[in-house]
């Protein structure tokens, strides 16, 4: 497998309308500026060896994997591979909303070149690995993004092929589930197959990969052994402002650690607050981390999004809503309620109803409560 001077560039359009368009042309504006996602990449991959691609947000990871397995093609140099490749880079890739799970077994193992005897012979080792049981069913539509992870990577790693890649779409599964992929993952190295693996979670790449490529920019910053590759991505990312005169302090680094810079800087120190029964916050330009005390200090995290704007305007940590509770769980693409939990009540949105906070008491509060529960 061998890239060579890869490049592949995408337009960023600055303008969301005929109107605005027409004025930005009147004002001698840019319309658009091209984004180079991929910047002059190359690498060689000899057959067998486990590869982790490591980067901030931004810096070409995913679009790399996407050469590589042929939904892109470079707009400059070359990209040669060999053998059946299989892959889960996108949360349900392949799936069709309309039909059953089942259905897509078959579909997606079609896509990679499974014939259909093929696929009735695993199809029970798919089912039990994925542990999707009666769902099995039902439109994937109604799937969670957990169920769409635990299907699509079940396919995958039952299929025939020579190399296989895997986006940090394995983070939305629950624990039990990462670690039995971390599993079938370490058995498929063991038996010699090309592995390309993008995680933001150093412990895992160190587990399962044996060769780092760190990017920035859409280009290779370093390139060799695990254990390095990992420090050169900690030191890529505080060569990226990620400086504060404020610490951040356990248990909130444990957050922090897993992605710093999608927090940022910290804006402030870590202070404690005494409602909703006291607990620790810290602010950071991107995100905030709390703490409750009543929860045994364990630590959960906000970035930047829909969730976080809401939060903030409410009055944040000492508002009404409380200390955060848990991560947000539901795909509101696929016309699912999008549901967070916080001390007291969760906030949701929906195509439907809008963004809105239930309370426990509410008209909305135990199906919101059902949707996120079944959605792990």
């Amino acid at each position: 497998m061998v890239f060579s001077d890869a490049k592949k560039t995408f337009k960023i359009k600055h303008t969301n309308s005929f109107k605005e368009t027409f004025i930005a042309a009147l004002k001698r504006k840019e319309l658009t500026t091209d984004f180079n996602a991929v910047d002059g990449v190359s690498f060689e991959v000899p057959d067998g060896q486990s590869v982790a691609l490591m980067g901030s947000n931004g810096s070409g990871k995913s679009t790399t994997l996407k050469l590589l397995s042929g939904v892109l093609a470079p707009d400059g140099g070359w990209v040669r591979t060999r053998g059946r490749i299989a892959g889960l880079i996108e949360v349900g890739a392949g799936f069709h909303p309309d039909l059953t799970g089942r259905q897509n077994v078959y579909l997606n193992a079609a896509i990679l070149g499974m014939s259909r005897e093929e696929t009735d012979a695993r199809f029970d080792e798919i089912l039990e690995f994925s542990e999707i049981g009666e769902f099995i069913d039902t439109e994937v539509k109604r799937y969670s993004s957990g169920m769409h992870a635990r299907l699509g990577f079940a396919v995958a790693v039952h299929t025939e092929f020579d190399v296989l890649l895997v986006d940090e779409v394995l983070s939305v599964g629950d624990a039990a589930f990462r670690e039995k992929c971390s599993e079938r993952m370490m058995q498929l190295r063991e038996r010699g197959k090309t592995m390309f693996v993008v995680s933001h979670n150093a412990g895992q790449v160190l587990r399962l990969c044996e060769r780092g490529i760190v990017l920035e920019h859409g280009r290779v910053i370093f390139d060799g052994p695990i254990g390095e590759a990992v420090e050169a991505l900690e030191r890529s990312q505080r060569g990226q402002g990620i400086t504060s005169e404020y610490p951040i302090l356990h248990p909130l680094s444990t957050v922090y650690d897993r992605n710093p810079v999608g927090f940022g800087a910290p804006t402030g120190p870590q202070r404690e607050i005494s409602a909703h029964g006291g607990g620790v916050v810290q602010e950071f330009e991107r995100g905030i981390i709390t703490a409750a005390h009543s929860q045994n200090a364990e630590a959960i995290g906000l970035t930047r999004g829909v969730f976080l704007s809401a939060y903030q305007r409410s009055g944040g940590p000492e508002g009404p809503w409380g200390l955060l509770a848990g991560l947000p769980r539901g795909q509101f693409e696929a016309f699912e309620i999008r549901a967070m939990p916080f001390q007291n009540g969760y906030a949701w949105y929906s195509l439907e109803a809008g963004f809105k906070f239930s309370e426990p008491g509410s008209p909305d509060y135990e199906r919101v409560a059902a949707v996120y529960a079944r959605s792990e």
